[in-house]
């Protein structure tokens, strides 16, 4: 079973096309959808409670932010999960390629589920040009990164190959379940909100369970300003 966890704090119709994205999943059977809504004022939860009768909705009190949703999410899915499932965190303006989950896996499971595994985030503006979705840090100290293939063209599949990152945003990201007995769950103590996911993947690697760009499993984002410029959604 794989288990989807989505913070969503208003944007409905965003969270919408995410969801529609989700049930066009080739294994689409596997998924167990869980929505954990930060205090949304929109009627999100009122229309998904009402609409979408298979999806678990957990209730946060505007405070959570990423890290609090991720936290709490995790937390519920560990008491319930199998030892063989996994965990995925999506950001609920992502679109998931109809093959996105299951490259994801099957790259997890080349690796024996020992790694932390994100998509590769495209422009859903143009459906072509990627976004930061994974990122190399050539000097802690200079705070000098790399964004891996930021602004190249998905057709230029010859220059795309599978890639050890040190850090991976979370808008659609694998973990199997195990590795949270590990590494522990994310912090939102330390990092509420932007930051987290880097924070998870250090501690990740220092544990045994680096980061890994999976080029073939694609999702789209409709991104602003913000967005290229952070990797954040």
């Amino acid at each position: 079973m794989i288990y989807i966890i989505i913070p969503v704090y208003n944007r409905l119709e965003l969270t919408l096309k995410c969801l529609d994205s989700l049930k066009n999943q080739n294994n689409f059977k596997d998924l167990n959808i869980i929505i954990v809504d930060d205090g949304s004022t929109d009627g999100t939860n009122e229309f998904l409670k009402e609409n979408y009768k298979d999806i678990t909705i957990l209730n946060g009190n505007g405070n959570l932010f990423s890290a609090g949703c991720f936290e709490l999410g995790i937390e519920f899915v560990l008491k319930i999960c199998k030892t063989k499932d996994w965990i995925l965190l999506v950001s609920n303006d992502s679109e998931l390629d109809k093959n996105a989950i299951v490259e994801l896996v099957k790259f997890s499971e080349k690796k024996d589920r020992k790694i932390l595994t994100g998509a590769l985030t495209i422009n859903a503006l143009d459906g072509s040009t990627i976004i930061r979705s994974g990122t190399i840090i050539k000097s802690w100290f200079f705070n000098f990164t790399e964004h891996v293939f930021d602004g190249l063209s998905i057709k230029d599949k010859q220059n795309l190959q599978l890639t050890k990152v040190d850090f991976l945003p979370g808008r659609c990201l694998l973990h199997p379940v195990e590795m949270f007995k590990i590494v522990g769950n994310y912090n939102p103590k330390k990092f509420k909100h932007y930051g987290n996911d880097e924070e998870f993947a250090v501690r990740a690697k220092k544990l045994g369970y680096p980061s890994w760009l999976c080029v073939s499993s694609l999702t789209y984002v409709r991104a602003n300003d913000e967005i290229i410029r952070k990797g954040f959604t």
